[in-house]
């Protein structure tokens, strides 16, 4: 991404709308509203950088560290951000609608409330995350890392989740209709009152996994049935 190089006093004005910034030393840099529109910040040091309520719509974060920083209110849609380390990182009612996330570190990151629509989280990690309320529909997040992560009342309508690990997630109140469980680790995950309608769990692994209260309506289970509920264990005739 070609852009203009800013001075000092440009990067302390806030107006970097197409600017490159990318490998450059920011850590705990303050861009609290900033425009960021299509800047280049690729490889760059963010860790503890405060972006509250920015404009990072289309800019590439791209291999940066952005380690606990902060983009609450952010708005991040189409941002690239592949590889990223967004480890713990505040991402309360951040947009990254059709964001590209593939491989990021997002372990312990919180996104309650985060409008995640069509993004792409392939092979990231996001072990422990908070993800309450967030809207992932139609996401793509096949093989990733969701081991014990706070899910309940997140969207994920259409949601690719095939062969992701969710060891332990609580999924209470999601909704999950149509979403691809395809081969995925769903071992302790729970899914009280959740929607499952047309959910897909062929080759799943549900052991343990909990469905008190959930709404099962064309619901494919691990061995290929249809399942019209109530169901509160998932028990194969063969283990």
């Amino acid at each position: 991404m070609a852009g203009w190089k800013p001075d000092t006093d440009q990067i302390a004005s806030g107006r970097l709308a197409g600017a490159d910034l990318s490998g450059m030393a920011l850590k705990g840099h303050n861009f609290r509203q900033a425009d960021l529109a299509g800047a280049d910040l690729a490889g760059a040091d963010l860790r503890e950088a405060n972006f509250w309520g920015a404009n990072l719509a289309g800019a590439d974060l791209s291999d940066a560290n952005a380690r606990v920083a902060n983009f609450q209110g952010a708005d991040l849609t189409g941002a690239l951000l592949g590889e990223t380390n967004l480890w713990g990182a505040n991402l309360k009612v951040t947009r990254l609608t059709g964001a590209f996330l593939a491989r990021a570190n997002m372990a312990q990151a919180d996104l309650p409330g985060a409008q995640c629509s069509g993004a792409n989280f392939t092979e990231t990690n996001l072990w422990g995350a908070v993800l309450r309320l967030t809207n992932l529909a139609d996401a793509n997040m096949g093989k990733v890392q969701l081991g014990l992560a706070k899910m309940e009342q997140a969207v994920l309508d259409g949601a690719n989740l095939r062969e992701a690990d969710l060891t332990g997630a609580n999924l209470r109140g999601a909704s999950l209709i149509g979403a691809d469980f395809t081969g995925a680790i769903l071992r302790d995950a729970r899914f009280r009152e959740a929607n499952l309608s047309r959910t897909d769990f062929r080759s799943a692994d549900l052991k343990q996994a909990s469905f008190n209260d959930a709404t099962f309506d064309g619901t494919i289970m691990p061995d290929g049935t249809i399942e019209a509920g109530p169901v509160h264990e998932w028990t194969p005739e063969t283990d």
